[in-house]
């Protein structure tokens, strides 16, 4: 009876055994899961796997040496500024003036063409400027005849100069042309308003425009032309100073024009980044707190010397979106292409040193300007090498950062090591 029993549970246990050997092999049959898990991850046991320094030498286990993983990437620089209209001016009088009538309202949008406002020159024993007033005035037209108003400006100012060769009592006009290339200024009598130099004198800086009509032989007790302002090109009255029956002394604001159908923006570069851009180029870009995207052209490349700066002003592409959210003064981010697709590198932060990047922690994830850090790279001599590189990128799904600079060929060092382990030779233990 033992006997029978005992060979009874033999076989059961052979049975099991034969169950479980099959169930382990199905097991080894089975591919692995895939993982997006990051090159390295932060919490692994390189963080705290020991790392012997010396005099000539660092030894490091292999999870401190990360080999190349390259990935494509389009060059791009990140552009930021405030949209404003293309056209827009500021009235300023050059002399003292009494308003005789305003023409317009605040807000009001106006024809090319059309009417301002009446203004006449005072005597210039009417209204005594304040030493202030005069060195202000002094200041003004030197810096426009040795060019050196600032790129950036977008503003334009026109100094109205109501001087005529031959004062008059009879109404002119006085038609103030504030575009790029044109001034004038024309009389309603059948004689033009004559200049010094037979023709109207014009120092046309990028950001401040003074129409000087220059008399030769002024009266200072003479009674001055009634001068209708027109306007320039149509647009919006944005600001209104004056009111009639005014009395004005130099370098008093008049009015503001604005043309806010063509708007643009002008972002700051370092001058660095001038061979990597061109007129034409196209610019995407999107609106502070908005998810709409935008886009536009470089219409211009400006370079100063002091400070060396590049500005680059970027026209907004009309369309029906751009045209019913974009408007003056918002602010906006975008990028540019440049070159060729290049190759970078992927690592994970513990690869960067001597760099914040915070700012990569949010869309688009790619800098507003070069970014520059520190790797450590092991050299085909097998000692460090610290190595300036550019981040380019940071990938929120991976956690890892796209770098350039580093060749194919290197090993990168995940350690954090003190600067003078410079050139010291690597031993994996």
């Amino acid at each position: 009876m033992i006997i029978l029993v005992t060979a009874m549970t033999a076989s059961k246990f052979l049975k099991n055994s034969i169950y479980l050997l099959s169930a382990l092999s199905l097991a080894a049959c089975q591919p692995s899961s895939p993982t997006d898990e990051p090159v390295t991850s932060e919490n692994s046991e390189t963080v705290d796997a020991p790392v012997v320094i010396t005099a000539d030498s660092v030894t490091m286990t292999p999870d401190h040496i990360l080999s190349i993983k390259p990935s494509r990437y389009q060059p791009s620089l990140g552009l930021q500024g405030r949209i404003e209209p293309i056209k827009q001016t500021k009235l300023i009088a050059a002399h003292p003036l009494v308003v005789e009538k305003v023409l317009v309202t605040k807000g009001q949008w106006v024809e090319e063409g059309m009417p301002l406002m009446i203004v006449r020159r005072l005597a210039t024993t009417a209204i005594t400027p304040s030493p202030t007033e005069q060195s202000d005035r002094e200041n003004t037209l030197a810096s426009d005849a040795n060019d050196t108003q600032s790129e950036d400006k977008q503003e334009k100012n026109t100094t109205l100069n109501l001087e005529s060769a031959q004062p008059t009592t009879e109404d002119s006009t006085a038609t103030i042309n504030n575009t790029a290339t044109t001034k004038s200024i024309s009389s309603d009598k059948k004689e033009p308003l004559k200049a010094e130099s037979a023709t109207n004198n014009i120092n046309d800086n990028s950001s401040a425009n003074t129409v000087n009509t220059t008399d030769s032989a002024t009266n200072s007790t003479s009674p001055y032309t009634l001068v209708t302002v027109r306007a320039s090109f149509s647009g919006r009255v944005e600001d209104l100073y004056i009111k009639t029956d005014q009395t004005l002394t130099a370098r008093t604001p008049l009015l503001q024009l604005r043309d806010e159908t063509q708007l643009h923006f002008i972002a700051t570069l370092p001058i660095q980044a001038k061979p990597q851009l061109s007129v034409g180029q196209t610019v995407n870009f999107t609106a502070e707190g908005m998810s709409d995207k935008f886009t536009g052209q470089v219409s211009k490349l400006t370079a100063t010397s002091q400070p060396k700066k590049l500005f680059v002003y970027v026209e907004v592409v009309e369309n029906k979106t751009s045209r019913d959210i974009l408007m003056p003064d918002m602010k906006v981010t975008g990028r540019v292409d440049y070159g060729q697709i290049d190759v970078g590198t992927i690592v994970p932060k513990r690869a960067l040193h001597d760099v914040d990047l915070t700012e990569l922690q949010k869309p688009p994830y790619k800098p507003l300007s070069p970014l520059t850090a520190n790797v450590w790279i092991i050299g085909q001599d097998q000692r460090l090498i610290r190595r300036p590189i550019e981040v380019v990128e940071y990938s929120p799904i991976t956690d890892q950062y796209l770098i350039a600079g580093i060749s194919n060929d290197s090993l990168i060092c995940l350690a954090d090591l003190p600067v003078d382990s410079k050139g010291k030779k690597v031993i994996v233990s």
